[in-house]
């Protein structure tokens, strides 16, 4: 095969293939991690949901220690902000859906503010008196690694996170993170 016709086929591959993630958003869904599904109650089954809320439909179910790939975070909002909402594909079957982030254990996550253009503050230490040694953006992803209740008068918790991609390491407050109430 000549290398102008390789061109030509790898061209129109990659171009089905963004026309297809277009019209499919799934198809182009990249895994953040693998871990499993949790719950205190052994015999529980953790509801599969086709949105990020407690009111959207019931896809199905998954069992404490099924394991799943994470794909996305949603902030909480019908269950309190502090309870994320994490997308996954459960590795068995291959069925796709939202999980509350308290049924799922992580230390992955993603960064959140009300203004989807925020940059937010990555602090040497777990106050807004110390140094900004960065900032991430809605949306960053990042692995907590340490949680502590600040010395600031309102005692605002702090998320000692690093970040996946830059792998920065710094304290961010903790309203910015959507942290996994398995974690904290």
């Amino acid at each position: 095969m000549s290398n102008a016709w390789s061109k030509l086929l790898l061209s129109s591959f990659f171009g089905l293939t963004l026309c297809l993630t277009g019209l499919f958003p799934g198809l182009a869904q990249i895994a953040i991690s693998q871990t499993t599904l949790i719950t205190n109650d052994p015999n529980s089954r953790i509801n599969l949901r086709s949105g990020p809320s407690i009111s959207s439909a019931s896809l199905g179910y998954g069992l404490p220690g099924d394991q799943v790939t994470l794909l996305d975070f949603h902030k909480g909002t019908d269950d309190g902000p502090r309870v994320p909402w994490i997308k996954v594909k459960f590795i068995k079957s291959g069925a796709i859906g939202w999980i509350r982030g308290d049924f799922i254990k992580t230390d992955i996550t993603i960064l959140t503010a009300n203004d989807p253009n925020s940059r937010i503050n990555l602090r040497k230490g777990p106050s807004i008196s110390t140094d900004q040694v960065g900032y991430g953006l809605v949306g960053d992803r990042v692995k907590v690694l340490e949680c502590q209740t600040g010395p600031d008068q309102d005692r605002t918790p702090w998320i000692k996170v690093q970040f996946l991609q830059s792998q920065a390491i710094g304290w961010i407050r903790g309203d910015f993170v959507i942290v996994p109430l398995t974690y904290c």
